[in-house]
Formats: structure tokens, sequence, C-alpha cells
């Protein structure tokens, strides 16, 4: 029986299954504007070096002097973790600097004349946007990283950094006018990341009127050191962060070397990067995020396997023919993957950062791997491209895409050993939009009649003193299939007010798992004993022993 069933059956009134997202979204819309303008800038900072670096090199070598400033900004995304965790009394001097030396390098850069003075400016403008970039992550990690609406909170940064891009490129007057919107963004960012971090150290309310949703909001700080003291979690993290790492080189691979690739046309003239086009970006972002976040986000490595595969086709006809019809289709597929490329490995990486000590390092490790990876890259990729040899392009696209589907979709062989070596945290499966053990070994409820079912409740609520939400509760659980993160959204609860109210009825029945709980349910007559009744216990044996998992436990397998 559906939860929509269950609906019906009550009579109550219900959210929808995907809960209110415009209220999830509006409430942590002052992280989803800080990492937009990030977006922004650092978009319009990489194609305003790219403009003035192509006044003194060939088109060639744009791609390369690039990549020196993308790798540069890999220095600010460290220098704020370590300071957050090691020097905490020197961040607001270091921010304050930081906002000074961001204006003046973007600055030097609009007005250089010499060389040596725009590769200045590009590397100092990129390195504090990298510690901007940091802040920005990490306060979007710790306001949506445990809601179902993460990868459409980030889909949402994204496209609303790329929809200013093209506005400033396309309809605000070149010169002038677009240096000081850029300017203006970037002082924006920082004056806006000043306030997130001054309303927290003044502990103000940043959550409104919605309880049940600010307890979704979780300090990335908060699970790292219990999740690290768990030996078989620990390794089930390492695993996680091993093939995403591998997941996001090869995908930075395939995404460089057409960027790169283009960039090469751009400077040529061939084509420009920076028009109406680009909003594709923006379009496909916003669709990644809508298809990631369905199914509580369990299906997007098969998603972004599909959409790495259509780039890296998209490479090999860059190449054949760069000079003609060939480079709008690979310019319009780039665009398409890069929204869905992006939109991952923020979603990704933002979801797995609570899991770690360090949390706050890792909301932007995605980025850092993107940028490292892709200074790498470069330099081969402009030479199959000036080389024009398809055979090898083909090739080492057949690399990257193994390399991809090892890493996103060879799981399988994982997936069971983490859920029985952490039997104890079933319940929490459903935290990473999954329920591997309901979906494994849950039996399927009997068909019964409505009426049946409401009395089975009440008597069995009676019988064990649950509370009316307590019952609501049991309802969902024993009659659905959904995740516990669809259950939280239908009632519109947090998953941590949920998890509270499912170890009461545990601790009322005995019971020690969903399945555990499911199995006495539907197996309970009204004469029964509680679940802790010897022959019962017999039956389930371990499972009746182990305490319900903390908050903030899930298997990490799903990643």
């Amino acid at each position: 029986m559906s939860l929509q069933a269950i609906k019906r059956l009550r009579g109550g009134v219900f959210m929808k299954g995907m809960g209110d997202t415009t209220a999830y979204l509006r409430w942590g819309i002052r992280e989803i504007i800080c990492l937009a303008l990030f977006y922004f800038t650092f978009l319009a900072g990489e194609y305003l070096f790219d403009m003035r670096v192509a006044e003194f090199v060939p088109p060639s070598e744009v791609a390369t002097y690039e990549t020196l400033i993308v790798g540069a900004s890999v220095i600010g995304f460290f220098v704020r973790p370590i300071l957050y965790y090691r020097r905490p009394r020197a961040i607001d001097t270091t921010s304050d600097i930081t906002g000074v030396l961001l204006v003046s390098a973007l600055l030097l850069m609009i007005m250089a004349v010499r060389f040596e003075v725009v590769i200045a400016g590009g590397l100092m403008a990129c390195c504090t946007l990298g510690y901007c970039g940091s802040t920005a992550h990490a306060n979007f990690a710790r306001r949506f990283a445990r809601t179902p609406y993460l990868a459409r909170a980030a889909a949402l940064s994204y496209a609303l950094g790329v929809l200013l891009q093209v506005f400033s490129h396309m309809v605000i007057p070149a010169g002038i006018p677009q240096q000081f919107v850029f300017v203006a963004c970037a002082v924006a960012q920082v004056a806006l990341l000043h306030g997130v971090r001054r309303a927290k150290l003044r502990g103000e309310s940043e959550f409104g009127p919605e309880p049940d949703i600010s307890e979704l909001s979780v300090d990335a700080s908060e699970f790292g050191a219990k999740w690290q003291n768990d030996p078989e979690s620990t390794a089930a993290f390492r695993r996680a962060v091993v093939r995403l790492t591998i997941a996001t080189a090869c995908l930075t691979g395939v995404f460089a070397a057409l960027n790169a690739g283009l960039t090469i046309s751009h400077a040529a003239g061939s084509v420009d990067l920076g028009d109406w086009s680009r909003l594709l970006m923006g379009v496909s972002a916003l669709l990644a995020g809508a298809l990631f976040d369905l199914r509580g986000r369990s299906c997007m490595n098969i998603i972004m396997t599909c959409a790495a595969m259509l780039s890296t086709l998209s490479f090999a006809v860059l190449i054949t023919d760069a000079n003609g019809a060939n480079i709008l289709a690979a310019t319009v597929i780039f665009y398409l993957g890069a929204g869905f490329f992006v939109v991952f490995f923020t979603a990704k990486f933002a979801a797995i950062s609570v899991y770690a000590h360090w949390s706050y390092l890792w909301p932007c490790m995605g980025r850092v791997i993107n940028n490292v990876c892709a200074m790498l890259v470069t330099a081969p990729a402009v030479a199959i491209v000036s080389s024009q040899n398809v055979l090898l392009a083909v090739g080492v696209g057949l690399v990257l895409l193994v390399g991809i589907a090892i890493s996103l979709l060879g799981q399988s062989g994982h997936q069971v050993y983490d859920v029985e070596v952490r039997g104890d945290l079933a319940f929490a499966a459903s935290d990473l939009g999954t329920d591997p053990v309901s979906a494994q070994s849950e039996p399927a409820p009997a068909e019964v009649p409505e009426s049946t079912l409401d009395e089975r409740l009440d008597t069995f609520a009676v019988a064990f003193e649950l509370t009316q939400r307590e019952r609501d509760i049991l309802e969902a659980l024993v009659a659905s299939r959904e995740s516990v993160q669809d259950i939280a959204a239908t009632l519109f609860l947090s998953r941590s007010t949920l998890y509270r109210h499912i170890a009461s009825i545990n601790k009322k029945t005995g019971a020690s798992s969903r399945v555990a709980l499911i199995n006495f349910f539907w197996s309970w007559a009204p004469k029964d004993q509680p679940i802790w009744d010897g022959a019962f216990l017999a039956v389930l044996g371990s499972h009746c022993q182990r305490e319900p998992p903390q908050r903030g436990q899930a298997p990490l397998w799903w990643f």
C-alpha cells in the first residue's frame, strides 16, 4: 500500500511526497545566492582572463594559461578549511584581507597593459576566489546536505550564476559597465559571506518559523567525530571518497578536454562561448537537479554516466571538423553536459561531507579535484585537438568512460558487504536516498482491507502505548516501501524528528530495525507479548539486540 493510499484512508492533510520545495529553497536562499555569486565571479573571471591573455599570445596557448590560474584557486580552497580548524581566530582578519585582495586583483587584471601583470592578477584573483568558494560551498552543505533538495539547490545556484554571466556579457554594454558589475558582484559575495559568519557567531536564528525544516540544517562538524570512531564506517567512507575522486577525475578529463578545444576556437574567433547559447548550461543544471533528486538521489550515478557518454562523443565531433558546423554541435553538447557535471560533484561532495572529520573541507573537494585535473589534462587535450587525431581522441575517451563506469556503476560488490557489517545502521540507510536492507529483505505487507489496517494500527498503538504521531509514523513505515527520507518529507518532518519518533517506537516494541518492526507488526496478535518475548526473540536473533542508530549515521555504499 502506498503512502497516497494511507493518506486517503486516514483522511488527513499531508504534504506532497516531495514536500514543499519552495519553502526549503527559500529557507536557504542566502547560501544559494552566495554560491551563485561564486559561480558567476569564477566563470566571469575565467572569461575575462581568456580575453586579456588572447591579446598577448596565440589562441592555442590561451587554454594553457587558463588552467594555470584555475589551478591557483586550489590554494584558496584549502586555506579556508585549514584556518577554520587550526586558526579559527584568524578567519575574520584573513577574510577581510581576502576581500581587499580579490577586488585589487580584478582591477589589476582589467587595467593591466603588460602580459606578466595580467597573469599575476589572474593568479591572485583565482586564489582569493577559491577562498570565497570554499566558504560558500561549506555554508551551502551545512544548509542542504541532509535535505531531499540538495541537487535542486545546487542546480539553482549554478543556473543563477550562469544567468548572471550571460546577462552581463550579452545585455550590459561592454567595457566599464560590465567590469563594474563584475567587481560589484565580487564585493557582494564577500559581504554576504561575512554576514553569514557574523550571524552564526551571534547565534542568530537562521531558519525562520519552521522548526522541523530548521532541524535539517546541520553544522557539518557535528557528525564527523562520531563517524570516524567506527572502523567499519571509516572504511566505507574511504571507499566512497576513492570512488568519487576517481569518477570526478575521469569526468573532468572529458569536460576539460572539451573545454580546451572550445577555448582554442573561442580565442580564434570561431565561436563565442559567452553568448546566449551558454544559457544551456543553466537549463541543463536545473534539469540535472530535478533528475538527480528523484528517488532520493539513487539514480545520480547512471544519469551522470549517460551524460558523460554524450560529452565524450562530442569531443570526437569537435576534432573531426573544427571549422564547420560540428563546432556548434560540440558546444551545445558541452554546455548540456557541463551543467549535469557541476551539479553532480557539488551535490555528491556536499552529501558526503557530513561524515568527514574535517567537514568544512569536503564540500569544495569536487571543485578542487575538477580544477587540479583540468590543469593536468588541458595540455594533452590541446595536443590532441591540434593534431586532429580522431583515433587517439576516441581511444582516450573510451579509457575515461571505462573509469567513469567502474567508479560510478561498479558498486554492487560493496553494497551487500557494507549493509551486513553495519546492520545497526539499517534505519539510517534512507538518509542517502535508499533503504538497502528493506530493498533486499523487507517482506511485502499482506493485503488487508483498509479498515483492517486501521483496526490493527489502533489496537497495536493501544497495546504498546504509542502516541498519535507515533501511530501515524508506524502506519507509513509498515504499509509503504517509501524510503525514510520520502516518509519524512511526506509527513513534513525533518529526518532527525522522524528518527526520534522511530527510536521511541523501537523502545516500546523492542525492535531495532525497520525489518524487525514490520515483521513484528504483521505477525502480532492482540494477545501477543512485546517483541522481546523469548520465542519471537529467538526468531529475530541478533537483530533485536542493537540500539537504534545515532542521527547522521548512514551506509556510504550509495556514493
